[in-house]
């Protein structure tokens, strides 16, 4: 895979090649903001609101925003353009820029830093989707000031490290007994079949998933409430989940060493993230509950049941991707032949397309066939 290009302050380069100055209020205050954005088969997922966050952060400390909301979207494009991965982040970072001198006073007339670079995007591992991943529980110790997505970090860092050492995966933050949000994801906790999320304030970034989980939990049909939530609930929960822009949505299936739940990615998390892997399909729109899906009149249906009807499955060309698909196929369509089964590698040999020709007995077969193979982690598209 070659070199990244990155974009700094208007010019295009190689990344090793970018250089910002020392005085930069960036590099000495951590005086700036910045974004993620990712990018699936080439796609900026929910950039909108990405830029929206990032244009409020922006807003917040008191940087002039440096460009245009049409040139952010712009450069987000040109970032993806150049760039080798289908799948990638795009991180943005806006500072105040370079003084002449270091003082913590804002600077006059100096124009701000703007530095952008895309990086593969990092897929959570098959095995931890799976089993579920464990974190751990610490005091909530950071500046009052969470709503904004500064580069000012430490407090994260620290709080991520702990986890690290621990053998876990992510911090979950409690302040004075309630829940805020984990290092470096918005937290979400199951009870009685009901998902709770602390609400917006300034101890906590919005996350743009927060907004998303609402029209997820709607197309799941999963009820969702936000309020305070309390330490103890965390603690007593059915399933313990967290989201991110690489995250997605995860099970916690250990906190502190203990069981959550029974131990295993519960139902609230296996329904939210299939809407996920929908909502990626459709550009970052939830799809419609599937079950209304299912129940709509069929009366206008092109298609006469049974008959064969050709699906087409495209991912990346991994070990097992083949198996994959022939194992969530075969679920749905048992009499399908396994050896009629066609495979066809793209040109650079990084995907591979897999067309299965099943025998469809109703549309209901063909809406739980497609959803499961659009929530299953190694397939991309399904046509």
């Amino acid at each position: 895979m070659r070199e990244p290009t990155c974009h700094l302050d208007g010019a295009w380069l190689p990344l090793h090649e970018a250089r910002v100055p020392v005085l930069d209020r960036g590099f000495l205050f951590g005086d700036g903001v910045y974004e993620v954005i990712p990018v699936y088969a080439r796609r900026p997922f929910r950039l909108a609101e990405h830029l929206a966050r990032l244009r409020r952060s922006l807003r917040a400390v008191g940087i002039v925003d440096p460009l245009a909301e049409a040139d952010w979207s712009a450069l987000v494009q040109r970032l993806v353009e150049v760039n080798e991965p289908d799948d990638q982040c795009v991180y943005l970072q806006a500072t105040r820029g370079a003084a002449p001198r270091r003082d913590h006073a804002f600077p006059v007339d100096v124009a701000p830093t703007v530095f952008g670079y895309s990086y593969a995007y990092p897929h959570v591992p098959l095995p931890l989707r799976e089993s579920g991943v464990d974190a751990i529980t610490l005091p909530d110790r950071r500046w009052l000031h969470g709503q904004i997505k500064s580069t000012s970090l430490l407090g994260a860092v620290l709080a991520r490290q702990a986890s690290v050492d621990a053998g876990a995966i992510e911090t979950i933050l409690i302040r004075d007994g309630w829940l805020t949000e984990a290092s470096a994801s918005n937290v979400w906790v199951v009870r009685h079949g009901e998902l709770l999320c602390p609400p917006s304030d300034e101890r906590k970034l919005e996350g743009v998933r927060v907004a998303l989980f609402d029209e997820l939990a709607q197309s799941a049909g999963v009820a969702l409430r936000r309020r305070e939530v309390a330490e103890w609930e965390l603690r007593c929960a059915d399933e313990l989940l967290l989201s991110s822009a690489t995250k997605e949505v995860l099970a916690v299936t250990r906190l502190d060493g203990r069981v959550v739940g029974d131990g295993r990615p519960g139902p609230v998390y296996r329904a939210l993230y299939a809407a996920y892997q929908a909502a990626k399909q459709a550009g970052g729109r939830a799809r419609r509950n599937t079950d209304t899906m299912m129940n709509d009149s069929r009366d206008d249906s092109p298609l006469q049941f049974p008959c064969d009807f050709p699906v087409k499955i495209m991912g990346r060309n991994v070990d097992g991707f083949a198996d994959a698909v022939l194992a969530v196929v075969l679920r749905h369509a048992p009499d399908f032949d396994a050896a009629s089964l066609q495979m066809r590698a793209s040109r650079a040999g990084n995907y591979l397309s897999c067309t299965c020709t099943v025998r469809a007995t109703s549309r209901a077969q063909l809406d739980a066939l497609y959803l499961e193979l659009t929530s299953h982690p190694l397939v991309k598209v399904v046509l």
